[in-house]
């Protein structure tokens, strides 16, 4: 598989982002929203869409807040409704290296269920992560310091490419999110708008991912 961009959107879910979530704030609308416009520029231009779900035993509180949240069968677990696209495929929470053959040409967004933050904990998303050529993530969602950075530094040491839409990300835990976003960008993370990543490829707003690029070749 070889893809000049992917999706990676993070905990996408009503918790974080939908007013009456258990860990909402207004400071979410903001992000929701270009999270949205992220969206719709993977439907118009058909990218490659993975997507994680956290689900919490209902015996757990979750990892990112001190508000119980992302909890099994409640409302706020369920992902916003503008990120799940038509044609999707859940893995669920199974943990084994198995993945249906060309899933992409199948599905444009693949959604993984796990019990932790980081995506490298689950087999087949380590699989299908492996297996994809040379390829830019953009990544978006909830928890900067939790699973946007294991993300973006995972596929960083994995040789990737990596932009993080700067104003499509959630902050969880001021007191350790500038530490995080400081980690991503000395791993090679570029840090972009969402304006900047969507931009017409003729536009000066593409430079995030010759920047991105920029950073393989200077770190290989």
């Amino acid at each position: 598989m070889s893809y000049d961009h992917i999706l990676l959107d993070i905990e996408t879910q009503r918790d974080f982002f939908s007013p009456g979530g258990s860990c909402y704030t207004q400071a979410a609308t903001p992000v929701a929203n270009a999270i949205y416009r992220l969206f719709a520029w993977a439907r118009h231009n058909d990218v490659p869409v993975i997507s994680t779900v956290l689900r919490v035993r209902p015996t757990q509180q979750g990892p990112l807040a001190a508000t119980p949240h992302c909890i099994d069968g409640t409302a706020g677990e369920r992902k916003l409704a503008r990120t799940i696209l038509p044609r999707r495929v859940n893995l669920g929470l199974l943990n084994t290296t198995d993945l249906p053959d060309q899933i992409f040409r199948k599905h444009q967004q693949v959604i993984f269920e796990k019990r932790n933050t980081d995506i490298f904990t689950h087999a087949r998303a380590e699989r299908l992560i492996s297996e994809i050529g040379d390829a830019t993530f953009v990544i978006c969602g909830a928890g900067v310091s939790h699973g946007i950075a294991q993300a973006a530094i995972g596929l960083r040491s994995r040789g990737f490419s990596v932009i993080v839409a700067s104003d499509a990300v959630l902050d969880m835990d001021y007191a350790r999110d500038e530490m995080a976003r400081r980690r991503m960008e000395a791993k090679g993370a570029v840090f972009a708008t969402t304006s900047e990543i969507i931009a017409p490829r003729s536009q000066v707003g593409r430079k995030p991912f010759r920047r991105a690029r920029l950073q393989v070749t200077h770190t290989t």
